[in-house]
């Protein structure tokens, strides 16, 4: 029973389906924290479809949750600390794009893809195609929809290369009936290291420009490049705060423990005060979890006052955040029968000792802003621990609904998946960043690819010798794989017919586009209609 893929639960006595999904491997890996699948087969009576109704009602209301707590993590500890290494390293939104963003939305794919020892599955070809067009069209929709913007011809015509090139590749070496070589497999790793040197090439060609106008107009004071500089440099719309570091009032410690008072609680009296009874439970309800991820996860916010500097808190986040990442990695792990995070923990003291006798509550300290990578890991691990819980709830809808592994990974996986970059997307086009986020919606799907198609081909091909390795394409990867390169070409021709003004009527079209590929899967699912590569 419990070499049984969880999807077979429907198959046995019902009876016997809670023994199933608390006994069998398949249903275990994929739960995170809670375990839906036994509350719904042991703890609902599934018979009564009124009450199976309402078990799967609850779990929406939960995904519902946890959505607003990622956005709500994303909106006040991730975008901050985008904007802060984007502005340390002077990058532009594009290169951001394709580099910070790409990566820290990829992190979760790159705990996943280490964790299974970079193998493929027979869902993977099937998963990767469809989170690609999931992102690039319906994400990179909605980001047009909420912030029109216009875009570099070079930044889009790249974009739109390397994603189209990574989509070709992977169909065209997928479908060779003699199977996969080295030295086909070995390409499609360069096509992501490809895409991320010609970006950084493209970041520092930019500065070189920026660079030459800015002597130029030293020379000249009026010039006829003055726009064009401009518009380079205003390419990250963040405002700055000034720090003046030579106005200081009172001792180190003032206003200490009122400083970290309010770092941590922030409660709109006059919000709660007009607000119906409904919202006013809502607010209390999310004040301790708003505390809680104040107390946990630093921020370094350059567009507010002392980049939101506390000293107190900083010093209490500098011996948490390392203590509980080791924690969640290596709490199992021990030195001399001390566990690793007790050790972090100890030698953690001693820092926090010298930054708390050696900087003020008035003035944030210069090494500050680079605290941004303490920030970043936190985060990140915050939502990995929510990508993950929304993994295994979708996983059990579609064990529950009875959906096939084809179907759900092209579906509701992949939106699982994509959970994150659509929430962060989205609020990075409503602060501005819309050019950085829908530049994300190419590296990423690349990015993806490369972690858990590229790299496991490579290995095993390489493994294997003279043998060729092998990946099914599944009964929808042909049909996944048209309709992303459709709508790649779809996406292009709204580009060169705007002039690279990305339009809300752009954005819509995308969107559409999207819905009918999944009316498209929805009718083949049934087998309404057939899909490409069938017989």
């Amino acid at each position: 029973m419990s070499s049984q893929l969880c999807e077979h639960v429907h198959l046995i006595p019902q009876i016997k389906r809670c023994e199933f999904v608390e006994t069998n491997k398949d249903c275990l890996e994929n739960v995170f924290f809670i375990n839906y699948l036994r509350w719904h087969y042991c703890y609902v009576d599934e018979r009564n479809k009124f009450n199976a109704f309402w078990s799967v009602l609850a779990m929406v209301f939960v995904v519902g949750y946890v959505f607003w707590m990622m956005q709500f993590t994303v909106l006040n500890y991730f975008c901050p600390c985008l904007k802060v290494i984007a502005d340390s390293c002077r990058l532009s939104q594009n290169t951001a794009g394709v580099t910070v963003l790409t990566m820290a939305n990829g992190s979760p794919d790159l705990f996943v893809a280490i964790a299974s020892q970079l193998s493929a599955g027979k869902l993977t070809f099937v998963a990767c195609m469809s989170q690609a067009i999931f992102l690039n069209l319906f994400v990179g929709g909605i980001v047009m929809i909420t912030k029109p913007f216009d875009m570099g011809p070079h930044y889009f015509l790249r974009d739109f290369g390397f994603l189209f090139l990574n989509v070709s590749y992977f169909d065209f070496i997928l479908k060779r009936p003699e199977g996969i070589r080295w030295f086909l497999a070995l390409p499609s790793t360069f096509i992501f290291i490809g895409y991320l040197v010609v970006a950084i090439v493209d970041q520092n060609l930019v500065a070189a420009r920026i660079r030459k106008l800015e002597r130029l107009r030293g020379v000249q004071e009026k010039s006829e490049h003055d726009e064009e500089l401009e518009w380079l440099k205003s390419d990250l719309p963040i405002k700055r705060q000034v720090i003046d570091r030579t106005e200081r009032k009172g001792g180190r410690n003032r206003k200490l423990f009122q400083q970290f008072w309010h770092s941590i609680y922030k409660f709109d009296k006059e919000r709660f005060r007009r607000g119906t009874i409904l919202l006013k439970i809502y607010i209390l309800l999310q004040v301790p979890i708003e505390m809680l991820q104040r107390l946990l996860i630093p921020v370094v916010d350059v567009e507010k006052p002392l980049y939101n500097w506390s000293k107190l808190l900083f010093c209490f986040q500098l011996l948490a955040v390392p203590t509980y990442v080791c924690f969640i990695l290596f709490k199992d792990s021990y030195f001399k029968g001390i566990p690793y995070f007790a050790i972090v923990l100890m030698i953690m003291v001693i820092p926090c000792a010298f930054i708390f006798f050696l900087t003020r509550t008035d003035t944030p300290p210069k090494f500050f802003k680079m605290t941004t990578a303490l920030s970043f890991i936190s985060v990140v691990m915050l939502i990995f621990g929510l990508l993950s819980e929304v993994n295994s709830m979708f996983f059990a809808l579609a064990t529950i609904l009875s959906l096939t592994p084809q179907f759900a990974a092209a579906t509701v996986i992949s939106w699982a998946v994509c959970s994150n970059d659509l929430v962060t997307n989205i609020l990075l086009a409503n602060q501005g960043f819309a050019s950085m986020a829908y530049t994300a919606t190419f590296s990423t799907p690349v990015l993806q690819s490369f972690v858990f198609l590229a790299l496991p081909l490579t290995r095993e091909s390489f493994s294997k010798g003279l043998a060729a390795a092998y990946l099914p394409e599944g009964n929808l990867g042909e049909t996944v794989c048209i309709y992303a390169e459709v709508g790649l070409i779809i996406g292009l021709l709204c580009a060169l017919t705007t002039n690279f003004q990305m339009r809300r009527a752009c954005g819509f079209l995308l969107v559409s586009y999207y819905l009918f590929f999944f009316i498209v899967l929805f009718l083949v699912e049934f087998e309404v209609i057939a899909g490409y590569g069938f017989d």
